[in-house]
């Protein structure tokens, strides 16, 4: 069959016209992954009163790496919360002076690991305030 690749059947078809190999597939995500860290980590205009752009972009990345640890465990201390307040609920037969601080104190507080929260500005709140 003309314009077949060598290594393919005759007659079976090829996706896109020429077969891709694992190789090349990796070598092709792989430049994707360093293009998109070079564009994220690309330098960018400083404005008046900025504490730099590098300084900035760490921040960031180090909330990000933070809220990776940190929200997984958020999520479990809610759920785990919400498990114990309607237990307390059915226990003292929907009494909410019990199970409304419960469920409020896990429920509420910080999901995020914010750069404000690194830098010191906030304060970051694993246990949400009180009922």
């Amino acid at each position: 069959m003309p314009g077949q690749p060598s290594g393919v059947p005759r007659g079976c078809p090829v996706p896109y016209g020429f077969p891709v190999s694992p190789p090349v597939r990796v070598a092709t995500s792989l430049g994707g992954l360093i293009l998109a860290f070079a564009l994220l980590l690309s330098p960018t205009p400083a404005r008046a009163g900025d504490g730099g752009t590098a300084y900035s972009g760490l921040a960031g990345f180090g909330a990000l790496v933070c809220t990776l640890v940190y929200a997984p465990l958020k999520v479990a201390y809610a759920a785990g919360g919400v498990v114990i307040s309607g237990l307390a609920y059915a226990w003292t037969v929907g009494d909410t002076a019990v199970s409304g601080p419960i469920f409020y104190s896990s429920v509420r507080g910080d999901y995020v690991v914010l750069p404000k929260h690194l830098e010191g500005d906030s304060k970051l709140e694993f246990v949400g305030p009180g009922y």
